[in-house]
């Protein structure tokens, strides 16, 4: 299955107007499209565990769904086009302050 990185600019720009969603079924079983994500593409993320708590829909447009990591503020983001019916991308997103120091394997993170 081919996958897609997002750059910042295509992410952003699939962000407006977000609602979130607290129940009901995904629009399309994306975990086919997750399980052929690069190893890389996730950093020092580890989101195996699938643990899904945000999910945000994008007008009528796309959802993001927010796939936790191993740590507060780290998640991966699949963008699933709603029109197409088929995830977008996916995006790396971490939400911690600048300057935030990136965690080492095995390292909770901290700020310098």
């Amino acid at each position: 299955m081919e996958t897609r990185k997002l750059t910042t600019e295509e992410f952003k720009a699939t962000q407006f107007s977000p609602l979130r969603v607290e129940d009901g079924a995904p629009p399309i079983d994306f975990w086919q499209y997750v399980e052929a994500i690069p190893a890389k593409d996730f950093g020092v993320a580890d989101c195996r565990e699938g643990n899904v708590t945000h999910v945000y829909r994008m007008g009528d447009e796309y959802e993001h769904v927010l796939i936790n990591s191993q740590y507060q503020g780290l998640a991966m983001v699949i963008v699933v086009d709603l029109k197409a019916g088929k995830v977008y991308g996916h995006y790396l997103l971490d939400l911690n302050p600048a300057g935030t120091k990136e965690p080492e394997e095995g390292e909770a993170p901290s700020a310098d």
